[in-house]
């Protein structure tokens, strides 16, 4: 671990990081079953963690900056991802609805990923120079999302409705 991290520090990366690792395996395996279910509580268990602890890191610039924004926005997401998984009964589309969000939450961590790993490692001389990279990191990971989202969502429920009926009677489309 990094030796001048803060103990809220090294927390929050220590669990950004294995909220990378699970929202991947999310986002590569099925949607469906225990364990997606278990992995997807990690996730969000962890990220509600993660962005806590956001808010209470300082170090960088001293105050409250655009990284804790953007953990209040993720942190946003992760909570309109869960709201309809708890809902009874489930709203229309709430497949959908949990995927955009959990999918936006998980973007908003890899552009803050992104951000930090530069910050530590390029020499940038300034604060001007660190924003900048930042910004440019955090448009190119929405750009990535935007297209991966658009790409992986999934069906619309009418279309998961025929889908299942389909399996029931056993005739093929």
């Amino acid at each position: 671990m990094i030796p001048q991290l803060t103990p809220a520090g090294a927390i929050h990366t220590a669990l950004a990081i294995l909220c990378i690792v699970a929202g991947l395996i999310q986002f590569l395996g099925a949607k469906r079953g225990t364990g997606h279910r278990a992995r997807g509580y990690f996730h969000v268990y962890g990220m509600l963690v993660t962005d806590g602890t956001a808010l209470l890191v300082y170090r960088f610039t001293g105050h409250f900056n655009w990284f804790h924004v953007g953990a209040i926005i993720n942190f946003i997401c992760v909570m309109l991802a869960i709201v309809p998984l708890l809902r009874t009964p489930r709203p229309a589309n709430w497949r959908l609805k949990h995927y955009y969000f959990i999918s936006w939450s998980y973007v908003s961590l890899m552009s803050a990923a992104a951000s930090e790993i530069a910050v530590r490692l390029l020499p940038l001389t300034n604060r001007g120079h660190i924003e900048m990279m930042a910004l440019v990191l955090s448009i190119v990971m929405m750009a990535i999302g935007y297209v991966l989202i658009g790409k992986y969502r999934p069906l619309a429920e009418a279309s998961s409705a025929s889908a299942r009926l389909v399996e029931q009677t056993g005739v093929t489309s």
